[in-house]
């Protein structure tokens, strides 16, 4: 009898072995950013060749109010935090965790789907503020740099000589700080998806709301890419 039991136990560790083998491996995350215009030109959309990518975008233009599509940026990661560059030289951060690594459950009462990841995806705007009580002080802040702005821009028309590239550097340089005391987060977002697939993550409005950040995550299989 116990010898049975033995065999059995056996023969279910090697049926789980193989089914386990049989499971797609995540590898890493392919990110993708897509500059979704209004004012679409003739030429067609500018996406990358991969099918997933371009199913994707398909299958969600019915609902965004672009009319062309062109990528910006992209890039690889096997989990945590990258930076990607969009229009006007703007930077993004982009963080990607696998949320079954980062929260351990050793009860789950919905348990992890076979070839399923759960992700959580954050896009925001680069210096955003990390936590929501900094959002008050860095808008006093913009708000007093928007004021030295304006004068410096007032005094432009006073200035001569060498003075002018002198405050030029410094209009600039007050810009940079304005821009990172502006920043915000764009994306917030946990889901799920298969290993293999990719999904639009989200989309956010920028350029006065006729064009827009359109988000793609492609989860990469083990020996995919």
């Amino acid at each position: 009898m116990k010898a049975c039991q033995i065999i059995a136990a056996a023969a279910a560790l090697v049926a789980t072995a193989a089914v386990a083998h049989a499971q797609p491996k995540q590898n890493g995350f392919s990110v993708i950013l897509l500059l979704g215009e209004t004012q679409g030109g003739s030429g067609g959309d500018n996406l990358p060749p991969a099918p997933g990518v371009r199913k994707a975008v398909t299958d969600v233009k019915d609902f965004l109010p672009y009319r062309s599509y062109r990528m910006i940026d992209s890039q690889w990661l096997r989990m945590g935090t990258t930076r990607m560059k969009g229009p006007d030289d703007q930077e993004y951060e982009v963080e990607v965790q696998d949320v079954d690594q980062i929260i351990f459950n050793p009860n789950p009462v919905f348990p992890k789907k076979a070839g399923v990841v759960k992700i959580a995806f954050t896009l925001k705007e680069a210096g955003a503020a990390s936590q929501p009580g900094e959002e008050y002080a860095r808008s006093m802040q913009a708000a007093e740099l928007e004021k030295q702005l304006a004068g410096l821009r007032q005094q432009m028309g006073t200035a001569q000589g060498s003075m002018i590239e002198t405050m030029k550097a410094r209009i600039a340089n007050l810009e940079k700080n304005i821009r990172l005391a502006r920043a915000k987060k764009l994306i917030d977002s946990t889901f799920e998806m298969e290993i293999g697939e990719t999904v639009v993550v989200g989309t956010s409005r920028i350029g006065g709301g006729d064009k827009g950040l359109v988000v793609l995550l492609t989860s990469v299989a083990a020996g995919g890419k």
